[in-house]
């Protein structure tokens, strides 16, 4: 989106030059038209900058198409580390996490009706790596860990999308969330953004082990 935000800024800083000439030469009228032109295109780019900002912390998707890959080590009792890898980007982070059990929330953003016509592609954003203990004494699954993996800029398209009638015409903002996975020593799995939501599907032997012990 920042390069039509950037043909913007140089459409409204052309008019509103041509506007100046015009108004030295005494084309008053002309001048006024470019003025308001300008004007125009200036205000809308200074609305849309901070939505460009916010989009370009989402990832472009395909049906069927890997978001990430997640491997886990174990380290001690109830204690794992967990290397995430994002794609198409290859960016990769490593979180420590305690627990029997994790779980990685998304927020997707889907273009619909003349928006869509353009071919937007949907679009991704991983938000938060969780870790819990499942079977508590007092009985009750906790959380022990969590992880922002987005970093916020801009204007928040997303909420304003769930909450502003604005929207309702031209963006669905959903949220994905994959189940509760068994954490296990070497298990390697696939996120991918389907029907139901945030997939997680086992890549190894161990981590089909694991899904084994839950069924």
């Amino acid at each position: 989106m920042r390069p039509v935000l950037v043909i913007l800024v140089g459409f409204a800083l052309v008019t509103l030059l041509l506007g100046w000439t015009r108004w030295l030469s005494d084309r008053r009228w002309a001048a006024a038209g470019n003025l308001a032109l300008g004007l125009g295109a200036a205000g809308l780019t200074a609305w849309l900058w901070p939505l460009g900002l916010h989009l370009e912390t989402y990832e472009p998707h395909r049906p069927g198409q890997s978001v990430a890959d997640l491997f886990l080590e174990q380290t001690g009792s109830n204690q794992f580390r967990a290397s995430l890898t994002r794609f198409p980007s290859g960016r990769m982070q490593v979180f420590e996490l305690a627990g029997t059990q994790w779980r990685i929330e998304a927020r997707t953003l889907a273009w619909t009706g003349r928006a869509a016509e353009f071919g937007i592609a949907p679009s991704h954003r991983l938000e938060t790596l969780s870790s819990r203990v499942v079977g508590t004494a007092a009985g009750v699954d906790s959380i022990h860990t969590s992880f922002l993996l987005a970093e916020e800029r801009g204007a928040d398209l997303w909420t304003q999308a769930q909450r502003g009638p604005i929207w309702d015409r031209a963006l669905e903002a959903g949220l994905a969330a994959s189940p509760w996975q068994p954490m296990a020593n070497g298990a390697r799995f696939e996120l991918r953004i389907g029907p139901a939501g945030l997939e997680a599907n086992p890549l190894n032997a161990a981590a089909a082990a694991s899904l084994a012990t839950v069924r």
